[in-house]
């Protein structure tokens, strides 16, 4: 195996400083150039073709699909927007795209059963403004599920969806409440000391989170011990995946394998299910969490759109008897 220079430094590197809390335009700039980079690359080769047929290859240990020559799944959203007339449905057909919204808590939330992040979700609330108001800001400490959003107390400049502060928290809450170990994950969250809290604020509000949240971190621990002793771990479907390495290290593994897991899991049974339903229908590209499907003509927009819906979004019962669906966002796209 080739070992890279000295001066060279891979994605998989910088990945890894940029989540362990490194702060540095440079890091992020070098990452979009890489990212970018391998785009154009690949627009290089595919220029003289007229025509491109991707492979898709169920190769990741956690189940996900990968997709290569070229790698669609990595090129950004903008892209694809940006590009319709080169990436189109053929004459005779229509594609229906959809992406699951925030899955993986979702999954992570049905397994654990915890009754707060259970009934925002049926209530369809945005959990990570409740997060950022509630534990990671603090700005209204005694939020409850019930409260209108008005007395969330979010600032005038507050941006929605956009604004930094909900994308920390939306980081908060997988870094410390799904996969960390404890309080102190929230300090290699990346980009948390923009906030100006200090680290023992920060502590103290991970503490709280995490205290409010007695079932998650009870199935957690419980998730991590089976793995260190088992060696294995199952999704609620039943899929298995060995685990090798060190103790601390098949914990980390199976317990996304539970998460990630059982997303690639119901990924399959939906192909399988709309493959069963339309036979002539055709996968176009598998995103993990989500995916664009080609129907022909004869198949009616309307009618198909609402039963492929009725499959994708439908209730599952994952785990501590709680019932939860996975609603996504769609669009239809035609030639």
């Amino acid at each position: 195996m080739k070992k890279p220079s000295a001066r060279s430094i891979n994605q998989d590197k910088l990945t890894k400083l940029r989540d362990s809390g490194v702060d540095s335009d440079v890091l992020l700039a070098r990452l979009d150039f890489i990212e970018y980079e391998g785009m154009r690359k690949a627009l290089v080769k595919l220029s003289e073709a007229d025509r491109v047929f991707p492979e898709i290859l169920p190769t990741q240990a956690s189940g996900r699909w990968s997709t290569k020559n070229p790698n669609l799944g990595g090129f950004k959203r903008e892209f694809w927007k940006k590009h319709w007339h080169i990436i189109h449905p053929d004459p005779g057909e229509w594609w229906l795209e959809f992406d699951w919204s925030g899955i993986e808590a979702r999954m992570f939330t049905a397994y654990t059963g915890d009754e707060e992040d259970v009934q925002l979700f049926k209530q369809g609330r945005d959990i990570h403004t409740f997060t950022c108001a509630k534990y990671l800001m603090a700005w209204a400490p005694d939020l409850g599920v019930n409260s209108p959003l008005d007395s969330y107390n979010l600032p005038t400049d507050w941006l929605n969806s956009k604004d930094e502060r909900r994308t920390r928290a939306k980081n908060f809450r997988y870094g410390v409440g799904q996969y960390g170990t404890s309080a102190k994950a929230v300090l290699g969250m990346p980009g948390i000391e923009t906030l100006g809290l200090d680290r023992q604020m920060l502590l103290q509000r991970a503490q709280q989170f995490l205290n409010a949240r007695p079932k998650a971190q009870a199935w957690k621990e419980m998730i991590w011990a089976q793995c260190r002793t088992d060696k294995e771990a199952r999704t609620f479907m039943g899929r298995r995946r060995k685990l090798f390495g060190l103790p601390d290290d098949r914990a980390k593994d199976g317990l996304n394998h539970k998460i990630q897991g059982s997303v690639a899991d119901l990924m399959d049974w939906c192909l399988i299910a709309v493959s069963k339903e339309w036979p002539h229908a055709s996968l176009i590209l598998n995103k993990h969490d989500g995916a664009i499907l080609a129907f022909p003509k004869e198949c009616p927009v309307d009618t198909t759109t609402a039963r492929v819906k009725a499959l994708v979004e439908r209730e599952w019962e994952v785990g501590q008897g709680i019932a939860m669906n996975f609603p996504a966002e769609w669009e239809t796209i035609h030639g």
